[in-house]
């Protein structure tokens, strides 16, 4: 109850008039994502001042840093790539962050739509050693220890928000070949964690069962641009009422259901949909940290809650947004634009299931459906251009913008010789 009433009491004179604030707060703190046990999901703002930094004697302890693959799975310029870094964690103990590191991974890539596009990811985890066993704040807020990231939990007087120096998470990240996201394990089995809705950084406690529930939620943010669905920004059922302009962001509306059938907005074509959350798709008032005047795809989705699933809307999304980075072909060969008549042509794709269509001169040769290497020795006389088309055509993709652009991919040839 004490904590309940620290966090009305931050956020009471806060509460932005017109609806949720996803610029810089007028306190000029940071905005935060602050979870609970029970997999309800909070939004505070932590003072610039109350941010931890990491002293000197961590830093300079950490000055060997290594960085192991976790699982690779193509070039990280064609790769979605999550680094892992540790806080708090002795050279002995390395061995379990390790362990927790992989514990974590593999429960994100066991959620959907991770699960059946694994291939897209790259997983790095950096090794930092500390000069002391744990994080600040770990099991009161008296307790203070040195370590690399700075780690605290107490963050702004909460106990469970577990903050870092961020400006020392990114340095050591820089380590991994790559960064998209970065998540912090803190070398705690006490509950907490934090989302930088800002900075894409999640932070949460390595040895509790639950707090790695956080990642999946914090990536939905950072990797799909989606919206929080929950609707308090304060405390629940504050009489809030959203009154700013459509969001932008594709789960969240100021439109209710016939609002969005009939001009054919939003999630208009999941309407009546079932979902892996539970229930159907509609239109349900209140999300974007507002009670009234706002709607969200579902009842109950991780968007609006840990360890719950994408509903259809989001996992759409988050598709879509993999392949914003990552595209279908890893590479044409040959790379240029010409071939030689009569010679080879080849694509490497992604693992994951794909339709491969080739055309000779605007016109498919079905015969080579499905290939990843043709012969222009097999292919119709005197042709002057080869192309490839390499798509996903997974159902859980309705929308025909996102297919056509984002999940579509041609490489074309120019036939050049004799």
């Amino acid at each position: 109850m004490a904590l309940a009433a620290g966090l009305v009491a931050t956020w009471s004179a806060a509460i932005p008039a017109g609806g949720p604030a996803y610029a810089a707060s007028p306190t000029g703190g940071v905005p935060h994502e602050m979870f609970a046990p029970d997999g309800t999901i909070s939004r505070v703002d932590v003072p610039s001042g109350a941010q931890p930094t990491a002293r000197s004697a961590a830093r300079a302890s950490a000055a060997s840093v290594t960085v192991t693959p976790v699982e690779v799975h193509g070039p990280s310029g064609n790769r979605l790539d999550i680094v892992f870094v540790g806080d708090g964690y002795t050279q002995p103990e390395l061995g379990t962050y390790a362990a927790q590191v992989s514990q974590t991974w593999e429960l994100l890539a066991d959620r959907e739509p991770f699960r059946s596009y694994r291939t897209l990811f790259n997983v790095w985890r950096v090794d930092l050693v500390s000069p002391v066993s744990g994080v600040s704040g770990d099991p009161t807020a008296d307790v203070s220890r040195d370590t690399p990231l700075a780690a605290s939990y107490w963050c702004d007087g909460l106990q469970r928000l577990l903050c870092a120096d961020i400006e020392q998470v990114k340095h050591y990240a820089g380590f991994a070949p790559d960064a998209d996201q970065v998540a912090v394990l803190a070398n705690s089995g006490m509950y907490g964690g934090a989302g930088y809705t800002e900075e894409e950084v999640a932070t949460f406690a390595g040895g509790h069962p639950l707090a790695a529930e956080i990642l999946p939620h914090e990536l939905g943010h950072s990797i799909g641009d989606l919206a929080d669905e929950y609707d308090y920004y304060a405390f629940p059922d504050d009489g809030s009422r959203y009154r700013g302009p459509e969001p932008a962001e594709a789960n969240i509306s100021k439109k209710n259901a016939d609002q969005l059938l009939h001009p054919r907005k939003k999630w208009w074509y999941w309407l009546g949909a079932d979902t892996p959350d539970g229930g159907v798709i509609d239109a349900y008032e209140g999300g974007y940290y507002t009670q009234f005047g706002i709607y969200r795809p579902s009842q109950n989705s991780l968007m609006k809650a840990l360890r719950r699933e994408f509903n259809v809307v989001s996992r759409e999304k988050m598709i879509q947004s993999f392949y914003a980075t990552v595209r279908p072909i890893d590479a044409a060969v040959p790379s240029g634009a010409a071939v030689a008549r009569g010679g080879t042509l080849a694509v490497e794709v992604l693992a994951v299931p794909l339709q491969i269509r080739w055309f000779v001169d605007g016109s498919e040769v079905p015969a080579w459906r499905g290939r990843t290497s043709v012969s222009l020795a097999d292919g119709p006389p005197g042709a002057g251009s080869v192309s490839v088309e390499v798509s996903d055509q997974t159902s859980w993709v309705r929308s025909t913008e996102y297919r056509a652009r984002y999940l579509t991919q041609r490489h074309s040839w120019r036939v050049s010789g004799g």
